[in-house]
């Protein structure tokens, strides 16, 4: 996973499209998300027998239970729409499944940076912006 991560921030290019496959339609049930950058797409996928989760590269192929819907338009990720990554870190908890991940997105135009959390509970990704407390 940390080889494709890295391979993302290094030449992925800016976010151009976002995509969530949900659970028989339920937008409350994202079973995984897919990122179009401008040089690579990948999907980042929960996995239900351990509740962690899986990045691939390439596109989503849905199951007969998940609908593919687009969400560029939707946070977080109309914000982050246009931003690069600068940064990628793979999220492991207090048992040593690694369930998470953290995107830091940098818009050099703007001078602004937006961290997005993607976290499996309960063989669903639930999705947090994190900010600086100053």
């Amino acid at each position: 996973m940390l080889d494709l991560l890295k391979n993302l921030v290094d030449t992925g290019g800016p976010l151009v499209n976002a995509r969530h496959a949900l659970f028989e339609g339920d937008p409350q049930f994202i079973t995984a998300v897919e990122l179009q950058f401008e040089s690579l797409s990948v999907v980042l996928c929960a996995l239900s027998d351990d509740d962690t989760l899986e990045v691939s590269s390439g596109e989503f192929e849905s199951t007969t239970d998940e609908i593919l819907v687009d969400v560029r338009d939707s946070d977080p990720w109309s914000k982050c729409l246009g931003s690069g990554l600068a940064w990628a870190w793979e999220l492991t908890n207090q048992q040593g499944y690694s369930d998470g991940l953290r995107l830091e997105f940098e818009n050099p135009v703007e001078k602004s940076n937006l961290v997005v959390e993607l976290i499996v509970v309960a063989s669903a990704i639930e999705l947090f912006g994190a900010v600086k407390v100053n």
